[in-house]
């Protein structure tokens, strides 16, 4: 909760200032290898080629030595049918070797019209995605990223929907102070320990990923390719090539390892003192519940090497394949050990306690499920990558080779393209640390790790107001209070905004540029759309949770859970009150992610300040609305949503500066002008993030009828439910309708979006 949701580096697009998109290693690289020698097979694989994944894209350009083994390859088979498809290879390189300079010309001459071709056939390709401001204008680099947040959405959509549907069974089996142990607590230390250790590494991390996009093939490749293809696996990288800036990259994101470690020693210390003898005899395991979760959490941080790595790569599939399994698993185990554990009570009844909303009686499992579960997920999680590595290696595919060679398979065998070869392989040597020439001299890399400490010391603040509101139910609330507050959370969750957190797979260069050209520009006008397009889709998903949501969470609550839930306490009305907190958690999820990506160090370091004022806001205020209104979790929702408006403001603001420096349209000669705060905010259009006034007038009734609805017809009896429910679906379908028909040109954009997506 506490609103931070997604603060992870979310940025524009690849060709701005400060929003370059993140591109796999040798993006941007067309060079042909010319009149060069032999290339085997495992060199061929490390040429560097673009990093866009679409069929419709133009086939790349073949170099000489391509030419010459296409043509001369089946006259050798003839030859020596008998020779294995290594054999041949090696043949073919001996008779490159003979050739003359001459007689390679007309191989080469051959790769240069190819290359004449593929330039072609780009250009071509580029005018003719050109589609629009939000369709992409061609640059692959943007669609990935894209492709990539629609992965991440399906994973948190279907992660938050299994844990809902999992709590829903376990309020039947458990009771609420087990509840709030696990969901409160333990998620704490949990976050605790895995945002404090890698938060600042992960957004410092994904700017090393835009120096690859700003290189050339003269500064990247190396002029031997023989040493290209043994410098990964080897560690002699040369200084400015891809396979350092990817050494790089692996280099620092292996420091949350050893501060995860500490950060786990301290944390399960601090949290078994505060476990008494009575808590150990009420909830059995607790104790080893909290080594549990401490080991889980190292696990993963054994794991974000690997993660980091594929999201360096744009690895998309293999993040989601693994991360959802990994919650499958979590959700049916917790599920299964607390039934387990229900039904191998000793009392065998389902009898309620004075004070406790318990509806399974006595769990011989009780927060140990929670927490066996989790050391699970994190121990598929680090099997996941490494499977998936191991799969991806080039070690695996030269293993397979020798195998296939060794069986002697046919001699027409193809071998595997260049593509499949280079976008999708890795060398598992490239993902252990490794020191690098002139390290000490290289003032980018000092940059980062600095950037790297100024954002871990800023995640403590960040985490203050991400968890605030759990470390204020952990001091000054009972496990019961907390069950009850984990029980709205597991409904809240369901509506929290998915699209944060796919944010994350993008990234940014806040290096600063005096001037730009047309083209970068138009990628800042682009990514600037792009922005208030989901801007203003939060602002509408918002208005169906808030139209619809408010009136209908008691309905919702006593039809899934029982009366107990939505007539005996405030989870009604706290969750009632959560629907007002979505469009507002989805709006500071966006904008400051936008903010995280492009700030300089400078700013950031500014926001740092900002930070501490917003969490004083947020304190106070929560501490003014809990005891002194006493409203409790009510007013733990209410703080939040104080807190974060300021911050939505300060975050638009800024981005208003930060466009207005750039975007003649919005601020031409007046970036550096002296102007009111007011003025700032015209920069940038952010009224077009405000829906049609007609959908606003249709939201706004529907919001009266649902009103009127619960009010006169009721929830009490289940007929009441049906008639209230009946209302709600026709009025939710006329408000759609409306929606559709007055919002085309924003159903169009979304609708390009999707297709350059499929493409």
């Amino acid at each position: 909760m506490g609103g931070m949701a997604g603060m992870g580096a979310m940025a524009g697009m690849p060709g701005m200032p400060g929003m370059g998109g993140m591109v796999g290693i040798g993006a941007g690289m067309h060079s042909s290898q010319g009149l060069g020698g032999p290339f085997s097979k495992k060199k061929m694989k490390k040429v560097a080629v673009p990093v866009v994944k679409d069929k419709n894209c133009p086939k790349r350009p073949r170099n000489s030595y391509i030419f010459f083994t296409l043509m001369k390859r089946d006259d050798i088979k003839k030859k020596h049918p008998e020779f294995k498809p290594t054999e041949i290879t090696k043949m073919l390189g001996e008779e490159w070797q003979k050739l003359s300079e001459s007689e390679k010309e007309s191989y080469g001459a051959m790769a240069e019209d190819d290359k004449k071709r593929y330039q072609t056939e780009m250009e071509h390709y580029d005018s003719s995605n050109n589609g629009g401001p939000l369709s992409g204008g061609g640059n692959g680099g943007i669609m990935m990223e894209i492709q990539g947040a629609s992965y991440l959405v399906l994973l948190q959509f279907v992660s938050r929907m299994l844990t809902f549907t999992l709590n829903q069974v376990l309020l039947r089996f458990t009771s609420a102070e087990t509840l709030g142990i696990a969901s409160v607590q333990l998620e704490l230390l949990l976050n605790t320990i895995l945002f404090l250790s890698r938060e600042g590494v992960r957004c410092a991390a994904i700017r090393v990923s835009d120096d690859i996009s700003i290189e050339t093939p003269d500064t990247t490749e190396p002029k031997d390719v023989s040493a290209a293809t043994g410098a990964e696996k080897s560690g002699n990288v040369k200084p400015g090539s891809a396979a350092y800036k990817l050494q790089k990259f692996v280099n620092m994101v292996y420091a949350p390892i050893p501060v995860g470690a500490l950060m786990t020693c301290i944390a399960v210390a601090y949290y078994l003192s505060q476990v008494g003898h009575s808590s150990e005899g009420l909830f059995p395991g607790y104790r080893l519940s909290i080594y549990l979760y401490g080991l889980s959490a190292l696990i993963e941080l054994l794991a974000e090497p690997m993660f980091m790595v594929a999201q360096y790569k744009l690895w998309f599939k293999t993040r989601v394949s693994v991360e959802g399994v990994a919650v499958i698993v979590r959700c049916v185990l917790t599920c299964a050990l607390t039934v387990y554990g229900a039904r191998a009570s000793v009392t065998g009844s389902m009898s309620e306690r004075k004070g406790s909303s318990v509806q399974g009686g006595h769990n011989t499992m009780g927060v140990l499920a929670f927490a066996i579960a989790q050391f699970t997920y994190g121990l598929l999680i680090l099997g996941g990558f490494l499977l998936a590595f191991w799969s991806k290696s080039s070690e695996k595919r030269d293993l397979e080779r020798r195998r296939m060679a060794a069986a002697k398979k046919k001699d027409d065998m193809t071998e595997p393209s260049d593509e499949e070869a280079t976008d999708e392989t890795i060398s598992i040597m490239a993902l252990l640390p490794r020191r690098l020439s002139r390290i000490g001299k290289d003032g980018r890399q000092v940059d980062l790790l600095k950037l790297a400490q100024t954002l871990t010391i800023q995640s403590v603040l960040k985490h203050v107001l991400t968890e605030g509101d759990k470390m204020m139910m952990t001091s000054f609330s009972s496990k019961f209070d907390q069950g009850v507050y984990a029980f709205v959370l597991n409904y809240a969750d369901v509506g929290k905004d998915p699209a944060t957190s796919a944010a994350s797979i993008t990234s940014s260069d806040s290096t600063a540029r005096a001037e730009l050209t047309e083209s970068q520009v138009a990628s800042l006008v682009l990514s600037r759309n792009l922005l208030l397009t989901m801007m203003k889709f939060h602002v509408l998903l918002g208005l169906v949770f808030i139209a619809f949501g408010t009136h209908y969470t008691a309905t919702l609550i006593d039809l899934v859970v029982g009366q107990y839930w939505s007539r005996q306490t405030v989870a009604p009305a706290v969750l009632a009150l959560y629907c007002y907190y979505v469009p507002i958690m989805g709006l500071n999820g966006i904008t400051e992610a936008v903010v995280q990506a492009v700030a300089s160090d400078k700013e950031l370091s500014v926001l740092s300040y900002w930070m501490v004022g917003f969490s004083a806001v947020f304190c106070s205020t929560g501490a003014f609305l809990m005891w002194g209104m006493g409203l409790g979790a009510k007013g733990i929702v209410l703080a939040n949503c104080v807190n974060l408006s300021m911050r939505i403001l300060w975050s638009m603001w800024f981005l208003s500066r930060y466009f207005g420096r750039y975007i003649p349209a919005a601020g031409a000669g007046r970036a550096r002008q002296q102007v009111s705060v007011v003025n700032t905010f015209s920069y940038v259009p952010w009224r077009t993030i405000i829906p049609n006034p007609v959908v606003l007038v249709a939201f706004g009734t529907a919001y009266a009828v649902t009103a009127l609805s619960e009010r006169w017809v009721g929830w009490e009896r289940l007929y009441n439910k049906m008639v209230h429910l009946s209302i709600g679906v026709a009025t939710f379908g006329v408000v759609m309708a409306i929606t559709f028909v007055s919002e085309k040109q924003f159903l169009r954009d979304l609708q390009n979006v999707v297709r350059k997506r499929r493409r």
